[in-house]
């Protein structure tokens, strides 16, 4: 009798402790549910808090970038060929030297820009299409010729200039020389107004191929 009872005691206690067992699993899953739940929404509600930038705000940025390297390669080019007639000029072979390093260093500065400008440039044509079906404003691509190029353009340019204006000189009328005078100022005046006026980096952009 007294054995079936401590029989019964031990049934009792072992069913008891699988019981509280299975209960404190079930709890404990709930509560790293509840946890992870939590981790959910706060990372939920960093990513709602974080917006994404506008695409117009990127392409502002995009374009603003092709107009300065735009400006650097115009720049550029107006620098080298200044170096180019002083070189025409020099007499001193030292000086001529420095010319020519100074005209190496700005070309490959040059064409770094103008490499960086194309890549800029197709990325705002294949990324915001729809922009070049709206705009006024271009951006060709630009092609760097060498230096011996730009010297033998230059020094064709000023020679036909020359040409001209001796067959000018002697050929035109005292009316048609004072004519042709006020176009040439009309004309650099003209030249300097569009110069002096920088393009707006909020202005429709065209692209060309």
């Amino acid at each position: 009798m007294y054995s079936l009872v401590l029989r019964s005691l031990l049934v009792l206690v072992t069913v008891m402790s699988v019981a509280m067992a299975a209960f404190a699993n079930e709890g404990g899953g709930g509560h790293g549910g509840g946890e992870e739940k939590k981790a959910e929404g706060g990372e939920g509600a960093k990513e709602e808090k974080a917006e994404p930038k506008s695409a117009e705000e990127s392409y502002d940025k995009v374009a603003a970038k092709v107009a300065a390297l735009e400006a650097k390669i115009h720049s550029g080019q107006e620098e080298i060929e200044k170096l180019i007639e002083e070189k025409a000029h020099a007499k001193d072979p030292a000086q001529i030297n420095e010319i020519v390093k100074q005209m190496l260093t700005l070309h490959k500065e040059l064409q770094k820009n103008v490499q960086e400008y194309d890549q800029v440039r197709g990325l705002m044509k294949y990324r915001y299409p729809e922009k070049g079906l709206t705009t006024k404003r271009e951006y060709e691509r630009i092609e760097v010729k060498s230096l011996d190029d730009m010297e033998s353009a230059m020094s064709l340019s000023s020679s036909v200039k020359r040409t001209m204006k001796k067959v000018r000189k002697q050929y035109d009328t005292p009316e048609q020389a004072k004519a042709r005078v006020e176009a040439e100022a009309k004309r650099h005046g003209e030249d300097s107004k569009k110069i002096k006026k920088q393009p707006e980096l909020t202005e429709p952009v065209i692209l060309k191929k």
